[in-house]
């Protein structure tokens, strides 16, 4: 079917024509006749067309990123694929802290962490498995294949001040946690967002923090109903007020993450390197011993047929 983009008034054989530039932005009316490929006119037919301004891509983020409602197009409005552009970056915010409602941040599927020795075709190293997570904004970060982090070489790399830091004497090793973020692409990329696996030595007092629950406990008694409705009354503010709040920046760093951290990051796993510290307090040594992977104290994404199995129905 031809297909005509107006932009001012003209006659044309051509079945698809751009006329750029030609009209101010507003509302105009057009007298329309077409002709069809064996030269049949249609009848004159008058219509009221809104051309709209050309706005440039990174206007168009911008603004839908400033916006607090839907996009709004009035009735004739001609839309082009900077409108489009427009719409999805709108509504895909939306669904995603929607999916950060429902099922919060942590693991959907696989990504278990894994340690390998050193072999004599490679060195130690760290293997992320393939899985799907969902990170605080409600986005999805994918990794479609075994992601694998070199740790002797990772531990090598570390500064001695690090490493001292990173020795807790109630775990006789040093600690270093697992983290997965998604990476974007510039604008009309392919393909789609990347992800980063990265290891993060933990700096802090014994014992390093880690991922709090997302809700508070329940007691199974008659008010427990009321306890969950209260604590989904409460999310709201917590979700702009609290720990896991937003400022201008963006999402405020959660317990887990290290000073400078994607606050985005979700925590996969901790590492416990046994070590021996000096007496002289230098370097910690790595012993014989096997590295210790928690893969358990992570936040998980609990699929609703998952619970509804578990409770038994």
């Amino acid at each position: 079917m031809p297909t005509l983009e107006l932009h001012q008034p003209f006659e044309t054989t051509e079945p698809r024509l751009r006329v750029e530039n030609i009209l101010l932005p507003g509302r105009h009316r057009f007298r329309l006749i077409v002709v069809d490929d064996d030269g049949i006119e249609s009848d004159p037919v008058d219509t009221l067309v809104t051309i709209v301004a050309p706005v440039a891509r990174s206007d168009v983020v911008a603004r839908a990123r400033e916006a607090r409602g839907r996009v709004f197009y009035a009735t004739g409005v001609l839309l082009n694929a900077q409108h489009l552009d427009a719409e999805q970056l709108d509504n895909h915010p939306g669904l995603a802290r929607a999916l950060a409602y429902l099922h919060g941040s942590g693991t959907l599927a696989g990504l278990e962490v894994t340690w390998e020795r050193e072999t004599d075709g490679r060195g130690e190293r760290v293997v992320v498995k393939p899985g799907i997570a969902l990170d605080r904004l409600g986005r999805i970060i994918e990794v479609p294949r075994a992601a694998p982090l070199p740790l002797d070489r990772w531990f090598d790399e570390q500064s001695d001040a690090h490493l001292i830091g990173g020795f807790k004497p109630s775990l006789q090793g040093v600690v270093a946690d697992v983290f997965v973020r998604l990476v974007l692409g510039e604008p009309a990329q392919t393909p789609g967002p990347a992800y980063e696996v990265k290891l993060y030595l933990r700096q802090e007092p014994d014992p390093p923090p880690l991922p709090p629950p997302t809700w508070p406990v329940f007691t199974r008694t008659d008010g427990a109903r009321r306890e969950l409705q209260d604590a989904i009354f409460a999310a709201w503010a917590a979700w702009h007020e609290g720990d896991d709040s937003c400022d201008k920046v963006g999402p405020r760093p959660l317990p887990e993450h290290v000073l400078g951290q994607d606050p985005t990051s979700v925590f996969l796993a901790r590492l416990v390197l046994p070590t021996t510290l000096p007496a002289s307090s230098g370097r910690p040594i790595r012993t014989a011993a096997e590295v210790v992977v928690d893969n358990r104290s992570r936040r998980f994404a609990y699929p609703p047929a998952a619970l509804a199995r578990w409770v038994g129905l």
